[in-house]
């Protein structure tokens, strides 16, 4: 599956992309925003790869420039087919920028098109950690709601940091 729009192309992840996105991952610029605190090595995310393209419950994209060259990553996963939600999420791992000013809108507003359009989810949420600030603004920008606050549930560089549990809703974006 394929989605394009004006600057950007949305493709299925393959296992081709897998050593960009080790460099993207494991770089701390990017990785102290992620769930996952440890370097992967390929074999790890040879295995990630496996798992998620069987499961359902997991959409990646790699996000692609017009010239076809990948410069972030975007998804919907831990989606609940019966209660029609799921978690989104994305990055510009091109010059580990996380949020530019020229792919992120459009990849965001993408994924939440295939979201509730595509995949006939009803809610979008998100978890962000207090420190990545960027993010957190970035999302509330776009309609998302703090549904809740987790306090000190986030470790990094040794302090705790909440987390904030975001949602929009299928009908807040018609």
């Amino acid at each position: 599956m394929s989605i394009s729009c004006k600057n950007i192309n949305l493709r299925a992840i393959e296992k081709a992309d897998l050593s960009i996105i080790q460099t993207w991952r494991n770089d701390e610029r990017l990785r102290r925003y992620f769930r996952e605190y440890r370097d992967f090595s390929m074999t790890q995310l040879e295995n990630w790869y496996n798992n998620m393209i069987v499961d359902d419950r997991f959409e990646f994209f790699i996000i692609e420039n017009k010239e076809n060259k990948p410069v972030g990553i975007t998804g919907i996963t831990y989606i609940d087919w019966v209660n029609r939600h799921a978690d989104v999420h994305f990055y510009i791992g091109e010059g580990f920028q996380w949020i530019d000013d020229v792919y992120s809108h459009e990849a965001f507003n993408m994924i939440l098109d295939y979201g509730f359009y595509t995949l006939n989810l009803n809610k979008l949420w998100a978890e962000i950690y207090e420190l990545d600030k960027l993010k957190l603004e970035f999302f509330q920008s776009r309609g998302f709601k703090i549904d809740a606050n987790l306090r000190d549930h986030y470790y990094y560089r040794g302090k705790y940091y909440t987390s904030h549990i975001l949602s929009y809703l299928k009908k807040e974006n018609e």
